[in-house]
């Protein structure tokens, strides 16, 4: 009895480290593109060059997850999408948050299984100017048939949130700064502290990972209703352009930059 006991707290160990390892590569990448981003213009502004890379490295981010070796869990990411800003001075538009969902699985299809609890993830970082505000919301619409399976009493089955800057560091939100459940928003099911929102200043991210389970096989974009985690990023900066990173009624995944971050899920049958 005494050894199947530690070998549980291993194991809650080990996804700790994995999600943490995660955050680590995505926070250095963000540091990376605006360490270089070059300078900024006056009246707080971003240059096009600024706009330009940005896009490059963290689109990069996305691409860094396709790469990897297709029988182990890792996290499998889908393209970023964005809000967008415009300047009050020049008039000129620039990426204002950076946006991006995904799921942990394996890239062969193979888990999770119908039944397996897996982990989905929201990530939401900041290139724009902060001066009109730098609050986000976070939503998240499940595939069909998959719901959280969040369970308060067991360590590795909670909703767990981080912070992070641009030079690669980040902590750990505990107590009231981590939602410990999401409620019904507006796009889907809602992550927020009980503040409301999530602060997010330029330069810095937050990430929320929670517990999934689904009950039927699922198949991603070849599916017969495309199985997607859709992610919805309000953002309520006041220099903020059609302030919603959210899907437009009717539409589903893929979508297009600026109607919300989605990733295709698969997940495999049951064996009997």
């Amino acid at each position: 009895m005494r050894m199947a006991s530690e070998g549980k707290r291993v194991d809650r160990r080990r996804i700790a480290r994995r999600s943490i390892a995660l955050l680590t590569a995505i926070g250095m990448v963000f540091a990376g593109a605006t360490a270089q981003a070059g300078r900024r213009a006056s009246g707080g502004e971003q240059t096009i060059t600024t706009t330009e890379r940005i896009e490059r490295r963290l689109s990069g981010v996305a691409g860094s997850f396709g790469s990897m070796a297709k029988g182990k869990k890792k996290w499998l990411m889908g393209p970023v999408s964005h809000t967008y800003e415009q300047s009050p001075v020049s008039g000129t538009t620039y990426i204002s948050t950076i946006e991006t969902v995904g799921y942990k699985g394996k890239r062969n299809a193979s888990w999770p299984k119908v039944g397996d609890v897996y982990l989905g993830q929201i990530w939401v970082g900041r290139a724009g100017d902060g001066g009109a505000g730098d609050e986000v919301v976070t939503e998240i619409k499940l595939p069909r048939k998959t719901s959280f399976a969040i369970k308060n009493s067991k360590r590795s089955r909670r909703v767990r949130c981080y912070k992070g800057k641009s030079d690669g560091s980040f902590k750990s939100l505990g107590g009231r700064k981590c939602p410990n459940r999401p409620v019904k928003g507006v796009h889907g099911w809602r992550f927020v502290p009980r503040r409301g929102s999530w602060d997010v200043p330029k330069g810095r991210w937050i990430q929320i990972v929670f517990p999934l389970r689904s009950r039927t096989r699922l198949r991603g974009l070849a599916d017969s209703r495309n199985a997607c985690i859709v992610g919805s990023v309000h953002n309520l900066s006041g220099w903020a352009i059609d302030d919603w990173d959210a899907p437009q009624p009717g539409e589903s995944c893929p979508l297009k930059d600026g109607h919300g971050s989605y990733q295709g899920v698969f997940v495999a049958k049951k064996k009997r």
